[in-house]
């Protein structure tokens, strides 16, 4: 299901729900799939929809033509420097990257081709990051008198604090092996099978139990920071109440009898 919300040659970003799947994609390669009013708006509409949707229970998000995003759009800025720049100029991007990063539903980013500066703050945000051979990352601010202070601390919790400030000082571009070796990336492919391999983890996550998926995130994010002592009391509590959920229980006497979990749906990927 496509949703209209005008022409597709007219949308910076395009909305599609198959199969339990959600598939968010900027849609301006020419202009890099920089972010602004005009895409954060519908990204954001868009993260609503699928969190929203029950149907939904996969979310993608990926670029178009090389191209995933480029980050910060630099004439809409310069067009208001004329006037005081208040944290408003920002919101929209910090609600969307924000949706992806607590969204009950995993979120995937698909990636074949460029991601720079504020690209890597939606990349980075999302739960599984999937690119291609020829991607490339880049955080290049310093070079401008800024900073990537949106993306850091989503980069932070892929690798440590020195080899954050060395990516974001060294200005310089990464490939996604470089970057699938440093832990900031979670896999690769060859450049022509990156439809594969998203198939491939689209097929896992439906195969498993949604309430299981989004307690995965809720629950990291209690424990992150917490001393062992209390962090092991959190566990016991937490694994108490699934074990008492009668749908958890079914799905394993399911298993164990050959069968399989009420959730468990096959994906079949659209036809293009």
């Amino acid at each position: 299901m496509e949703l209209d919300r005008g022409s597709a040659v007219e949308k910076s970003v395009l909305y599609d729900l198959h199969n339990h799947v959600a598939r968010i994609k900027l849609n301006r390669p020419k202009q890099g799939n920089v972010v602004n009013e005009d895409n954060l708006g519908l990204l954001n509409q868009y993260l609503d929809d699928a969190v929203n949707d029950e149907n939904c229970r996969v979310i993608v998000i990926e670029g178009s033509c090389g191209v995933f995003s480029r980050g910060m759009d630099f004439k809409n800025l310069l067009k208001n420097s004329g006037e005081e720049i208040s944290l408003e100029f920002s919101r929209p991007y910090i609600d969307g990257v924000m949706k992806i990063r607590n969204s009950p539903k995993p979120v995937i980013a698909a990636i074949d081709g460029e991601v720079l500066a504020g690209g890597m703050g939606i990349a980075l945000s999302c739960d599984i990051v999937l690119a291609t051979e020829q991607s490339l990352f880049g955080l290049s601010e310093v070079i401008f008198g800024l900073i990537p202070a949106y993306v850091l601390p989503f980069l932070l919790e892929r690798v440590t604090l020195k080899k954050a400030r060395y990516i974001v000082m060294s200005s310089k571009k990464f490939t996604a092996r470089e970057y699938f070796n440093l832990g900031i990336i979670d896999d690769i492919t060859e450049n022509e099978k990156l439809e594969k391999k998203l198939t491939e983890y689209i097929k896992r996550l439906l195969y498993s139990s949604p309430s299981a998926l989004a307690i995965t995130k809720s629950y990291t994010d209690r424990i992150t920071g917490l001393n062992l002592s209390d962090a092991v009391e959190a566990a016991g509590e937490q694994l108490t109440e699934l074990l008492n959920n009668k749908k958890n229980i079914n799905a394993i006497k399911s298993f164990m009898e050959g069968g399989s979990p009420e959730w468990m749906v096959k994906y079949r990927r659209k036809k293009d």
